[in-house]
């Protein structure tokens, strides 16, 4: 559905429903599925006039925009059951507090709860969010550069910010949500080890 709110661009909202799957999700995005929630690897390069898809979540009280390019599975709790590490194709996507890195405080086993499997530039990594409000299509000039408030290191930890709800998404920099991640394969042999991290 489109969604325009008093001064703010017009996006396309797929909303997020528990009455689909998370592969109904991203087959609405017109991705090809490989099990739950899992695209296969994309062939081409987009245009730049192709518009951005983003999953939109929260974490604790903030609204978080994450690139679909760089999104590998959208899993349960139930789903990763004990594992401490997701592990998809032998491929492990080690655990990152992005809570911690971030100081937002959420409840990380909350019913919403969903685990996002994160790859790009060949680094993997698995977080927690609170919830998965939807999808949004956007043209490139939709990106809204930060304010000037952001002068610190968050500068690195977002690429910009999307006007949604009436409020503000940002737009996770996911190179450094990866940063120092390395792949790694059957229990990532290559995996960088962060004892204490919980995603």
């Amino acid at each position: 559905m489109a969604w325009q709110g008093a001064g703010f661009a017009q996006v396309t909202l797929w909303k997020y429903s528990y009455h689909l799957t998370e592969s109904d999700l991203l087959q609405t995005m017109g991705e090809t599925i490989v099990g739950i929630g899992i695209r296969k690897p994309m062939t081409g390069t987009p245009s730049p006039a192709s518009p951005s898809r983003f999953l939109i979540v929260t974490l604790g009280r903030r609204y978080l925009a994450l690139d679909v390019e760089s999104i590998a599975g959208l899993l349960t709790l139930d789903e990763i059951g004990g594992v401490t590490n997701p592990t998809l194709h032998g491929m492990e996507y080690g655990i990152i507090d992005l809570a911690d890195r971030l100081s937002v405080s959420h409840d990380q086993n909350g019913a919403n709860t969903r685990i996002v499997l994160l790859s790009e530039h060949g680094g993997r990594g698995s977080i927690r969010v609170s919830t998965v409000e939807g999808f949004l299509e956007l043209q490139s000039s939709q990106i809204l550069p930060l304010p000037t408030q952001f002068q610190g290191p968050e500068q690195h930890w977002y690429r910009g910010m999307i006007l949604f709800q009436r409020s503000v998404a940002l737009v996770l920099n996911i190179a450094w949500v990866l940063e120092g991640r390395v792949p790694g394969i059957n229990g990532g042999g290559g995996q960088r080890s962060t004892p204490g991290l919980a995603a």
